[in-house]
């Protein structure tokens, strides 16, 4: 894989910056920040290569790879790809470890919130004696350092909990990689900008709030056309969008399938499960886009309901519209996903980031953007005000 300007030069300052503070004593902390879809897993892959290559670097490393929710089985599946060849590192689970203990070269992955629960079976004692506390007990036996990689910390790193398990790993060198990261006061930082990932073609070029309704800024507020519009006219809007944006792709000659994501609102009462059954309701009615059999253009994704949600990712699945609460705000990838309609408030700037986020992919980045200019942009379309300015100024 031919890693983008950007991304070499930000895989070189990484590596430059790890090796000066492995050279001091104590436990050191490196934050990554770089934009969504600016393709922060395999630029860390490669600096792990390099760091692991590197005849300067004297210690014996182990890796530990944290990520929320089901994140560190995306990464691990990434990284495994990215070495394949190389064999540079081994990427393994709990249950893959030889001999109870890490490696040399080897990564560890795990998913942070269930490692923090106290019934998990890799935290509490047990008789096989296979647990992490002893798992980093014989990885430092054998004189290694450990190495820890927190991905998306925002969600997970910064409860007391997480900062406890953090001082019983004692890392040699912490590296929080996020869009948003949380560390406090960390010995170095590495930023990818924006417009340097825009330029390669990584990701889109803007998100465009409510495209051909009048939008005014006032005040540091945003005031729309669309504000008190009912549920259906601003679904209707983003099908419109979505009608456009397919065509657009047919004339690229590229089998691309536009998502359309819609947001529900927090539960409150009952109004998420009304709000859902509107939504529903609008989508089969007016657009025959229903999760049934032999139609299947609708996918929802909540909290114990995942329905069409598999394959969903594929450039040329059959869903239009995927439903969601709050589950895609972090590490899901699905670059087809262009148009975001969003009847939830959001009260958290990582966490809007986060959500837009998941449209601002280039589905194609090894192309760069289109000549048809409509599919360089992600598209919003709400009717609520509060709480959406932060990605858009």
């Amino acid at each position: 894989m031919q890693l983008k300007t950007y991304q070499e030069n930000t895989v070189e300052e990484l590596l430059g910056k790890a090796k000066r503070l492995l050279k001091y004593s104590g436990e050191k902390k490196l934050v990554f920040k770089s934009p969504t879809g600016s393709g922060k897993t395999i630029m860390m892959a490669e600096f792990l290569k390099k760091l692991v290559d590197d005849r300067e670097v004297r210690q014996s490393l182990s890796f530990i790879w944290t990520a929320p929710r089901q994140l560190h089985i995306q990464s691990r599946d990434k990284l495994e790809r990215y070495f394949e060849d190389s064999r540079a590192l081994k990427c393994s689970f709990f249950e893959d470890l030889d001999d109870r203990k890490i490696d040399e070269n080897e990564i560890l992955f795990f998913n942070w919130e269930s490692i923090n629960k106290v019934d998990n079976i890799y935290i509490r004692d047990n008789e096989q004696d296979f647990n992490l506390s002893s798992i980093l007990e014989r990885t430092k036996e054998e004189g290694r350092e450990i190495i820890l990689v927190i991905d998306e910390a925002h969600h997970h790193a910064t409860s007391d909990i997480s900062q406890r398990l953090i001082r019983d790993i004692g890392p040699r060198l912490t590296i929080e990689v996020s869009a948003t990261p949380v560390i406090q006061n960390p010995d170095e930082i590495i930023s990818v900008q924006l417009e340097d990932v825009k330029k390669e073609g990584m990701i889109k070029k803007a998100v465009i709030l409510n495209d051909h309704f009048v939008n005014l800024l006032k005040e540091g507020k945003i005031k729309t056309e669309l504000s008190g519009s009912s549920e259906e006219l601003v679904i209707d809007a983003a099908l419109k969008k979505r009608g456009e944006l397919l065509k657009a792709y047919q004339k690229e000659k590229t089998n691309i399938n536009p998502l359309v994501l819609i947001q529900l609102p927090d539960r409150i009462g009952s109004l998420e499960d009304r709000m859902k059954e509107k939504v529903i309701s609008i989508l089969k009615n007016k657009y025959n886009i229903s999760t049934e059999k032999g139609n299947n253009k609708l996918a929802i994704w909540l909290s114990g309901e995942h329905i069409n949600k598999e394959d969903v990712e594929r450039h040329d699945s059959e869903v239009q519209v995927l439903i969601f609460k709050q589950a895609i705000a972090l590490g899901w990838d699905c670059p087809r996903a262009q148009i975001l309609v969003l009847f939830r408030q959001w009260h958290s700037p990582v966490f809007s980031i986060q959500t837009v986020g998941r449209i601002m992919r280039m589905p194609e980045p090894d192309n760069g953007h289109y000549s048809s200019d409509i599919l360089n942009y992600g598209y919003v379309y709400t009717r609520i005000l509060q709480g959406i300015i932060s990605p858009f100024i």
